[in-house]
């Protein structure tokens, strides 16, 4: 296994500490406590960036001491990176929800339709993460390390499984399909996350119909495969 599959691992699983930790609330499992971190570092980075958010404003956002930031994660890149596998395993359980709805049907990019709407009506901040995170590991040597390893996260084989269904026109090789529908995806969540609603929602609508044109299913509808976001 690679370093960069070593932090990934790690990240996915945070390690237990031994002793209750001070600032740690009564009666809250390790489990709950890694998850409000995920979710207030979730939300930080996506707002000021991975720079401006410290390790102590992680934790003070869901009322921690800073070492606690230490003792589940051992440093603001490796909380970084749970952020992002937190976020890619929803993303690839939304994506397998679209295609498993209508499994006869190419799945992009209705499933990627699916997945950022999904994601973006639970909660805004996994979008804006995903359209900030490639920005910030191009800014700071030590996402590079973990992210630009030779061992894919999870979320490259999901779209290159995907993508063999949906192939591009005039793509060579297999990856050059793939990497078409990752920059796809990228320009969904950085669509939604710096224009307004109306505007993410028609822009959407319009993708809908085209696909629904080509394929010549639902008519003009732009919802016929589109999944209400939870």
């Amino acid at each position: 296994m690679g370093a960069m599959n070593a932090v990934v691992a790690e990240c996915s699983a945070p390690t237990t500490p031994a002793l209750r930790r001070r600032g740690r609330p009564a009666n809250t499992s390790t489990e709950d406590t890694v998850a409000a971190i995920l979710q207030a570092a979730r939300r930080l980075f996506a707002a000021h960036g991975y720079a401006a958010t410290s390790n102590q404003l992680v934790a003070g956002a869901v009322g921690l001491a800073h070492t606690a930031i230490y003792n589940h994660f051992g440093s603001k890149a490796k909380l970084f990176t749970a952020v992002f596998v937190d976020v890619q395993n929803l993303l690839i359980a939304e994506l397998e929800e679209s295609v498993s709805a209508a499994p006869d049907e190419p799945p992009f990019p209705r499933a990627l339709l699916d997945a950022v709407e999904a994601l973006g009506g639970a909660d805004p901040s996994y979008v804006d993460f995903l359209a900030s995170m490639y920005v910030e590991v191009r800014r700071h040597p030590e996402l590079q390390e973990i992210f630009q390893g030779d061992t894919p996260f999870a979320i490259v084989d999901t779209i290159r499984g995907l993508a063999s269904g949906a192939t591009v026109e005039g793509a060579g090789a297999p990856d050059e399909s793939m990497w078409f529908w990752i920059t796809f995806a990228l320009g969904l969540a950085q669509l939604s996350t710096l224009a307004d609603a109306d505007t993410f929602a028609a822009t959407v609508a319009t993708f809908r119909r085209q696909l629904a044109t080509r394929s010549g299913i639902g008519g003009s509808d732009p919802t016929v495969h589109g999944r209400t976001a939870r």
